[in-house]
């Protein structure tokens, strides 16, 4: 398990900014796996340049956010990682992680 495929479930779920990503992450599995907000924001980056996600016009606040949204290519590349056998290598490899992505809500999302 890698942290872009932790990103790429939660932006199925729904779109979100970095800040709002991390806060979801250490939320729903950060008991088990931690992720700092330099590695989200380094892996949104990654997943933008790659094509698998895209970032949204920035909405005129006070605060700047920019948010990010799964791309068809995306949503291609969290399926194939779904259904691939993962040999459990431990803990921090997301085994336990895989495991909840595939009993979570944005499963029947990205089918």
């Amino acid at each position: 398990m890698s942290l872009p495929h932790a990103l790429l479930t939660a932006l199925a779920e729904r779109t979100g900014s970095g800040s709002e990503l991390a806060a979801r992450f250490d939320k729903s599995i950060g008991y088990f796996w931690q992720a700092t907000h330099q590695q989200i924001y380094r892996e949104l980056a990654r997943l933008e340049e790659a094509g698998f996600i895209e970032s949204l016009p920035e909405e005129s606040t006070r605060v700047r956010k920019r948010a990010y949204r799964i791309l068809p290519a995306g949503k291609r590349e969290l399926k194939h990682w779904i259904v691939q056998q993962h040999e459990p290598a431990g803990m921090r490899d997301g085994s336990l992680y895989g495991g909840w992505v595939r009993c979570c809500a944005s499963f029947r999302k990205i089918r």
